[in-house]
């Protein structure tokens, strides 16, 4: 919902005034009320909604397993995977549903 300033703004001016010509304190603390809810509006708006976006892990494809063999060599790769395998055992998290 995008609701222009000036209309926020002349809102608001409206409710001062009916504020400043209320002789009751309930009237007047329900016309601030609704000034504050205006200055909320226009605050909240000018806000970007920040959403983290979750981390997703890429899955391993072929092509990785090239990349890593052409950097590492065919020797190297298989010692990272190893090496790699052995982290996630120990973290309890192997292929056994039993690891915990």
């Amino acid at each position: 919902m995008n609701i222009h300033i000036s209309s926020l703004l002349q809102k608001m001016e409206e409710e001062l005034k009916k504020a400043k010509n209320c002789h009751r304190e309930n009237e007047l603390k329900m016309h601030v009320a609704v000034i504050r809810s205006l200055c909320d509006v226009i605050v909240e708006q000018e806000r970007p909604a920040a959403q983290p976006s979750p981390y997703i892990q890429p899955a391993k494809s072929a092509s990785d397993q090239l990349m890593l063999e052409k950097m590492m060599g065919s020797a190297g790769a298989e010692q990272y995977q190893k090496q790699e395998k052995q982290n996630k055992e120990e973290d309890g998290n192997g292929d056994s549903i039993f690891d915990f």
